[in-house]
């Protein structure tokens, strides 16, 4: 305690030399510029301690994979390092360095979301970026305005190393999953580039393999109406399945689809028909899936299961405001407490129906059963094989590391963001009180019961494949090519 307020004290002194600076104070994310607009210390030092009070608050395991002693020595560090003032996103770079030590991926700034401070007038020329052989390479753009495949060289005379080495530091991590931060980085680059140049119009250079550098200059579309234009998928096709011979590709790019039900229901007719089309080899493409219901990667696991054994997992939780069950609708929560009650429900049931009753603060370890047996639904049985890559998170990483223990099949591609050893999960998105930045914050973690100790260990695929340019220049998907030869 002595010690904070020696930390305290130091940064009162060290802030008023800074008081001379011009610093923002009062602001709207309407009106401020978040890559040269100052916000006054004492506002930043503010946002420094909303955070550490809401870790303490709502994070289930906020030690799991840090000591207490080192997390809080980073948190001092930052303390002093905003005892002048700062951009928003300086201050971004900050706390993502800070909060990295959680190891926690759904712990984060949202570096999106910054694209939000003053919006009105600003353009986002849509693209994605894949990285390879070392070279930043375009994957995909708004109508094909760069070629597919072809090199970026310079994007409004922005370092887009620099761009990039933040846009690292900026990702969030899982573990030690370095490879899959990489590659999360490199996804997001464009909106940080994007970010960085207001003018509609985009000077840009790139080169093909043995042509010249082309210059040109793009006009982008604005802010509010780029946010769609490059989905990888739309959002009412979160499952779709494409049957060639005996051989079936069912790409999930969500597990938070619009409707709980109908994906389900969705699932359910797609493995009728694998089963109806006798389908001899299944590929279950997770790639770019970055995630959402726990409770849908458990049907999926259902559906595909050979041992129909139940699984367990500890549900790590912290009672709070933001938990799963202070967010129930008021109809949800008098079905859980009628549940609870119920002469024969589940412990586990009842343990949550308790713990749901506890006051803010209460911590607890509930143990969970996962049927993996259903008289109505025959599992497929045949070939599994799971593509993955850096963008593979969350409820999609949660699959993976179960996809490993039971031995269903095969892994290819790269490595996910997340570890063997559960997940963290129920994101509670809060806005800070003064920067407004938007944060993310685990309400829940989840862990196989089987486990005796946790591991940062990415899970590493039984077959690493990386892209080539070449692949890319001619539409080819390594991992689908990989197996076509490999068969």
């Amino acid at each position: 305690m002595l010690k904070v307020l020696f930390i305290q004290l130091l940064f009162l002194l060290l802030i008023a030399p800074s008081q001379a600076q011009f610093c923002t104070s009062l602001f709207l994310k309407s009106n401020v510029d978040v890559l040269n607009d100052k916000i006054c210390p004492e506002l930043l030092l503010s946002d420094l301690q909303f955070i550490k009070r809401k870790l303490d608050e709502v994070h289930p395991s906020l030690y799991a994979y840090c000591s207490k002693a080192a997390f809080d020595s980073s948190y001092n560090a930052s303390i002093l390092m905003v005892n002048e003032p700062l951009s928003i996103y300086d201050f971004s770079l900050l706390v993502t360095d800070w909060l990295r030590l959680l190891k926690d991926s759904h712990t984060f700034l949202i570096p999106k979301y910054l694209a939000s401070y003053k919006y009105k007038r600003r353009y986002f020329l849509p693209f994605r970026l894949v990285e390879i052989d070392n070279k930043i390479l375009v994957e995909k753009s708004w109508k094909n305005r760069i070629p597919k495949g072809s090199e970026l060289i310079s994007f409004d005379q922005i370092n887009i190393k620099k761009t990039q080495e933040s846009s690292f530091r900026l990702s969030p991590t899982d573990g030690d999953v370095a490879s899959a931060r990489e590659e999360f980085s490199i996804a997001q680059l464009n909106s940080l580039l994007n970010l960085m140049s207001r003018s509609p119009k985009k000077n840009i250079k790139y080169t093909l393999p043995g042509q010249d550098t082309v210059s040109v200059v793009l006009m982008a579309p604005l802010f509010n109406r780029s946010s769609n234009l490059l989905e990888i998928t739309p959002n009412e096709k979160n499952v779709s399945l494409s049957i060639k011979g005996s051989v079936a590709h069912l790409v999930i790019s969500s597990f938070s689809p619009k409707s709980y039900k109908k994906f389900k229901n969705k699932l359910t007719q797609i493995f009728k028909e694998i089963k109806e089309k006798q389908v001899e080899s299944l590929v279950i493409d997770l790639r770019n899936n970055t995630g959402g219901f726990v409770g849908l990667e458990e049907y999926l696991r259902l559906l595909i299961a050979n041992d129909q054994s139940s699984t367990k997992s500890n549900y790590v939780y912290k009672r709070s405001a933001h938990d799963r069950f202070s967010t129930l609708s008021f109809q949800q929560r008098l079905q859980f407490k009628k549940m609870g009650r119920h002469r024969n429900s589940s412990e586990a049931i009842r343990r949550e129906l308790a713990f749901y009753q506890s006051p803010f603060g209460t911590s607890d370890t509930i143990l969970i059963t996962t049927q993996l047996k259903n008289k109505y639904i025959q599992p497929y049985t045949g070939k599994c094989t799971l593509l993955t890559n850096g963008l593979t998170m969350s409820a999609s990483a949660n699959f993976t590391g179960w996809f490993r223990s039971a031995n269903r099949g095969l892994i290819v591609g790269t490595p996910c963001m997340g570890t063997s050893t559960g997940t963290f999960a129920n994101s509670a998105q809060i806005t800070l009180p003064n920067t407004l930045l938007s944060m993310s914050f685990s309400t829940l973690k989840i862990t196989p019961a089987s486990l005796n100790a946790l591991s940062l260990d990415p899970i590493i695929p039984d077959v690493l494949i990386y892209p080539t340019q070449t692949q890319l220049l001619n539409n080819i998907d390594p991992c689908l090519e990989y197996l076509l030869i490999k068969q």
